[in-house]
């Protein structure tokens, strides 16, 4: 009697759910579905629903119906079968550990029938995206609930049915689970007890921890330790113990964020119909799969390349379209304006100033609600470099905000912290127009509702896409287990400060980091297109010859995969050359002879900001094709020590990914992939570069010209200190800086190059440290630098490396640099 009033009342529903059924509107993860699951036709599907729940068992019909899945069936006292699938209850197999079931009698039946197998799929549904929280009544009615009844989940369906989110985890194989127990009943539960914790970490990782409201999180920041003894220290100093408390809870109402997921959801539909539809083709994310595990498992800090101001709408649009919480953001307080800051903190962002200039109460807070952030399990995302890079190439990583991060997740002991880099990179940068007037020396625009309105013209506009590629990560504990020794015995011992070495562990972190970002690396259409045609002379190249230097650069990256997580997404080089035109603004010259590509000077400054994202993956080979620009026939040994030599200053620029003793073997595989492609070939004991006819001398010399900017900067920082070295005179870094970029500067303007990175002062003092780093120049007092005498061969050895030209100018340049410039008069002519 009481199963068929159960199945009057499951009618009774099913009938009653038919007309909402059109009206939800769900989501899927992973991406695409069946494809993703790889289910086994022959075998049988079992269904794992978190809850006991018949409206989420509708919606999973429905998804299955849909995808082309197999269709999920009540089970009852059936086996599952290939033609008809099966569902389950989570609470029904919990049930199953107290008490003797229907259900742990059809299981213990499977275990017995050595022939059966079922491929065992746990689905989490989730109706709308709120995590628990303290909040309003409303709330407490329609917002989803592991502990809804029927009646309540009527009304959180009605509330949220067009946001639905199904998780479905990889499937698992029933007699696989049952033979790893030395018996049935430990193994049913040690797959229960699996499951359940599988449905409370993907709970987690799709909608977050626990969250407060935020002036409870203000008010705990306020009375934690760090921020009581800040105050203490500055009252009685410059301040009232009363303006000290005042101040602090100014700074915790400026830094706090106020998540709210009906605002994610209010942007995220407004990026997806307003600006990401009419800007981008697509946006084509890589490795989101890993990131889903990764975050059942741990607490998640993305540390991604910052190159625009969609990076951060990206990160978290790409993250909750996979069903994963996005995380709470560092933001610029220059972003905390009308109106886009008050959106953007209830989005997640906390807001940092640039610099914090010893101001102890607002360092305190700040560190404190870092705090409070990893303790509570939220994920984080910031930008190590600091600021968006102006020419495309990483910056030097700060470790402010990391060190705070670091110093965090390891006092914690609850969750293990996970380091994700993020490569972000774009067909166009949309504020490349506007990075380029700064490197010439225009004053940043400051953010503003104005500015606001006017980056409006974008939207009318096609950059191509946009591309995110999550990399290798780094697993902070174990990462620090093995470069910081007795970390765990220093902080279970709540010292304060940090345990020594922990300033270097982190500036290593940091640089780690940033080559990981580098291994991710997306060689999209137009970088491979700027790498071609940036390196070709006037750069002008021939249709035939375009797509055929494409074709080498591609083989190159396939021959020798710069890291196992590199990203080639168009691998066929005339489509690269005819997507890549309109993006670049590449002009193409009808000739009798062949078709022709060119770019204007403007539209190639942009063009470098692209070449610049992936220079990094053709370092070592260009650096080979270098030192054939002299000579025909080289040795092995002397292409290994010539790239030995300068791998440390292309190791600091570039953040590659190997360590100086690999310099030897990565080196040879290069090699070896140069003369499979007939870039180089083997004469007795020697390499050969090809003919000046032959079409692979043309790959070849654009190749060597890859790395011609940056050689000719090396070149040039070692003839400044070669001659520093002869006058023997004091030399002070930050003079000899200067130096180097106004000669650079006067270098890019006599050769018409429309380059303001060329002359960029950060990679002079990138060269200047490495220098520093092998013992070439040595520190004397605070400014002071001593120069080696062996500066005087390299400087002479690295000349080979260019090209005649720039050889001429720059010694031009080197001798005339201290001549005063004479008056009217001593030139005879009228004073």
């Amino acid at each position: 009697m009481r199963a068929l009033l159960n199945r009057a009342l499951y009618e009774f529903v099913w009938w009653l759910f038919r007309p909402f059924n059109g009206l939800i509107r769900y989501r899927t993860a992973p991406h695409p579905l069946a494809e993703s699951l790889k289910l086994d036709p022959a075998k049988p599907v079992v269904y794992v629903l978190a809850n006991r729940s018949w409206v989420d068992y509708f919606v999973l019909e429905r998804i299955c119906k849909d995808m082309g899945l197999p269709k999920p069936n009540r089970t009852g006292s059936n086996f599952p079968t290939p033609e008809r699938a099966g569902v389950v209850y989570m609470p029904a197999l919990l049930e199953t550990r107290v008490r003797n079931t229907e259900l742990l009698q059809l299981i213990e039946t499977g275990v017995a029938t050595r022939s059966f197998d079922a491929q065992i799929v746990p689905v989490s549904i989730f109706w709308g995206r709120d995590p628990d929280k303290e909040t309003s009544w409303f709330k407490l009615i329609f917002a989803d609930s592991v502990q809804a009844g029927r009646v309540r989940k009527f009304f959180i369906m009605i509330a949220n049915g067009r946001n639905v989110f199904a998780n479905f985890a990889m499937p698992l194989s029933f007699r696989e689970q049952m033979d790893k127990g030395p018996d049935s009943t430990t193994a049913i539960r040690k797959l229960i007890r699996a499951l359940h914790f599988h449905f409370l970490r993907a709970r987690t990782a799709a909608l977050g921890p626990t969250l407060l409201r935020r002036q409870v999180v203000i008010e705990s920041l306020l009375g934690s330790p760090v921020v009581q003894r800040a105050i203490e220290r500055e009252a009685g100093t410059t301040l009232t113990l009363e303006k000290a408390q005042a101040y602090a809870r100014k700074c915790a109402e400026e830094i706090a964020a106020d998540y709210s997921t009906a605002s994610i959801r209010f942007l995220e539909r407004f990026l997806t119909v307003v600006v990401f539809k009419r800007v981008f083709s697509g946006i084509d994310v890589r490795g989101l799969e890993r990131v889903r595990e990764w975050a059942q498992q741990y607490e998640i800090v993305y540390m991604p390349a910052h190159r625009s101001h969609a990076d951060y709408l990206l990160v978290s649009y790409s993250l909750y379209h996979a069903g994963l919480v996005p995380p709470h953001i560092a933001a610029g307080v220059n972003l905390n304006f009308w109106p886009v800051g008050g959106l953007l903190r209830r989005c997640g962002a906390f807001y940092m100033r640039r610099s914090f200039s010893g101001d102890r109460i607002y360092t305190a807070v700040f560190r404190a609600y870092v705090d409070s952030l990893i303790q509570r399990g939220y994920s984080i995302e910031f930008f190590p470099e600091g600021g968006r890079s102006r020419t495309g190439r990483l910056l030097a990583p700060k470790t402010g905000l990391l060190s705070m991060v670091v110093e965090a997740g390891l006092k914690q002991t609850t969750r293990k912290i996970l380091l994700v880099p993020v490569y972000i990179g774009y067909d166009r940068c949309w504020e490349v127009g506007s990075y380029a007037k700064e490197l010439r020396g225009a004053q940043k625009q400051k953010e503003s509702a104005e500015s606001l309105l006017k980056a409006g013209k974008i939207l009318g506009k096609s950059y191509g896409k946009a591309y995110i590629n999550f990399g290798e990560p780094i697993h902070l504990q174990d990462y620090a287990d093995q470069k910081l020794p007795g970390w765990r015995e220093y902080f279970a011992a709540n010292a304060e400060g940090a345990p020594e070495g922990f300033k270097r562990f982190v500036n290593d972190l940091a640089l780690e980091n940033a080559r990981r970002i580098n291994e991710a690396a997306v060689a999209n259409p137009t970088g491979l297109a700027a790498v071609a045609l940036l390196s070709s002379p006037q750069r002008v190249v021939s249709q035939d010859e375009f797509v055929e230097q494409i074709g080498h650069l591609i083989w190159l990256l396939k021959g020798n995969p710069y890291s196992e997580h590199q990203y080639i997404p168009e691998t066929a080089p005339r489509t690269i050359v005819e997507s890549s035109l309109p993006i670049a603004r590449i002009a193409r010259v009808p000739h009798a002879w062949g078709d022709l590509f060119g770019i204007a000077a403007r539209d190639a400054v942009a063009l470098t900001y692209n070449r610049n994202n992936i220079q990094h993956l053709f370092a070592i080979p260009s650096l080979i094709a270098n030192l054939f620009r002299t000579r025909l026939l080289l040795s092995d040994e002397v292409i290994v020590t010539g790239v030995r030599a300068l791998y440390p200053f292309l190791r600091t620029e570039f953040f590659l990914r190997w360590a100086t003793d690999e310099t030897e073997s990565v080196t040879r595989r290069w090699i070896e992939v140069m003369v499979q492609l007939g870039l180089l070939t083997r004469e007795g004991e020697r390499l050969r570069r090809p003919d000046a006819g032959d079409p692979a001398y043309s790959t070849l010399a654009m190749l060597g010209r890859v790395l011609g900017e940056t050689l000719e900067r090396y070149c040039m920082t070692a003839l400044l200190l070669a001659e520093e070295r002869r006058t023997h005179q004091e030399l002070k870094r930050e003079r000899f800086e200067e130096d180097c970029r106004l000669m650079a500067e006067r270098m890019a303007i006599l050769t018409g190059r429309d380059a303001p990175e060329f002359f960029d002062k950060a990679l002079f003092r990138g060269y200047l440290n490495t220098l520093i780093e092998i013992g070439l120049v040595t520190k004397t007092g605070e400014q002071g630098l001593q120069v080696d005498a062996r500066i005087e061969r390299i400087a002479e050895r690295s000349q080979e490396l260019l090209s005649d030209e720039s050889r001429q100018m720059l010694l031009q340049l080197l001798s005339r640099r201290k001549q005063p410039e004479s008056t009217p008069a001593q030139r005879g002519g009228p004073a």
